[in-house]
């Protein structure tokens, strides 16, 4: 009776074997019709299971559990060492740089209020000079960036390394 109660167990490792044999053939097709997103969406799924074996409240048996964790290490090692990660392009840089701009403009907007009435707040915030010029760049032309510049401090980054955490 114990061992038709593990016959789940046994279930999902066949499965993650599936779908360790499918992660193994699309990181070897060399037919060109496999993309990135492709691989990926089977690591997850593969992971998605696999990662069920950190999961203490699934009753897994030990050597159930064990057997999992090894798959999944298997999994990783095929990962790490057949796929090329590219670096990122200069549109995707830009992109992500525009992104980080503009949320470090929603959060001292968003901080406007204590920002305004720093004497009776004690808020202030101070940006380094790059750092400011790189919010500029981007955000510069922003109807509210005039407004956003009178609040925030500028410094040379070595005056505010010297200055140093004086809390």
């Amino acid at each position: 009776m114990v061992q038709q109660d593990r016959i789940w167990e046994a279930s999902l490792v066949t499965a993650i074997n599936e779908e360790f044999d499918q992660l193994k053939y699309l990181i070897e097709d060399s037919s060109g019709s496999t993309e990135k997103g492709d691989i990926q969406a089977q690591i997850s799924r593969l992971c998605g299971l696999t990662d069920l074996s950190h999961n203490q409240s699934i009753p897994f048996s030990p050597t159930i559990r064990l057997q999992l964790q090894e798959l999944n290490e298997i999994a990783m090692g095929m990962v790490r060492s057949n796929i090329q990660v590219a670096p990122p392009s200069e549109e995707h840089l830009q992109n992500f740089e525009h992104e980080a701009a503009q949320a470090l403009f929603d959060a001292i907007a968003l901080n406007f209020h204590f920002l305004a009435q720093a004497e009776l707040s004690k808020h202030a915030i101070a940006l380094s000079k790059e750092a400011f010029d790189s919010l500029k760049s981007y955000l510069g032309s922003h109807p509210e960036f005039d407004m956003l510049e009178r609040l925030v401090l500028v410094q040379d980054y070595r005056v505010m390394k010297l200055a140093g955490d004086k809390r």
